[in-house]
């Protein structure tokens, strides 16, 4: 029995889970309290995202496939999916931190991003599900 996939399947999947699961909570919640949650889920994907590519790259390796062509639609939703966190999120966290008016005008921005980050992240769930019936 291979151990070490074990822990990346577990692994990749737990801070997956709290990452796909967070963002779609902040997403109805319309961004409140995002930037406290924010590092953890950024975590939670690099952590994720690296334990997917290990899995993929080493364990399954790339044969062209149906399926194999399933999982690369689901990392490449996942990766944008980040990319829209980060690239949206970080600043209007800043700019949260520094007080003032700043409230009325970064939380539809977060909710948004997160919105968007939750259907992406919906669709990397789904591909790594059905990914295995193709």
């Amino acid at each position: 029995m291979d151990y070490v996939l074990i822990v990346l399947v577990a692994v990749h999947a737990m801070t997956g889970v709290f990452w796909a699961g967070s963002t779609g909570a902040l997403a109805n919640l319309k961004g409140a309290m995002a930037e406290k949650l924010f590092p953890f889920q950024m975590g939670s994907a690099g952590i994720a995202i690296i334990a997917g590519i290990i899995l993929f790259g080493v364990y399954r390796g790339f044969s062209g496939s149906t399926s194999d062509w399933v999982l690369i639609t689901g990392i490449a939703t996942a990766a944008v999916a980040l990319v829209v966190q980060v690239a949206l999120i970080a600043p209007a966290r800043s700019a949260l931190a520094g007080g003032g008016d700043a409230e009325a005008r970064y939380r539809p921005r977060i909710a948004a991003a997160n919105r968007i980050a939750a259907g992406l992240l919906s669709i990397t769930v789904a591909a790594m599900v059905i990914a295995k019936y193709f």
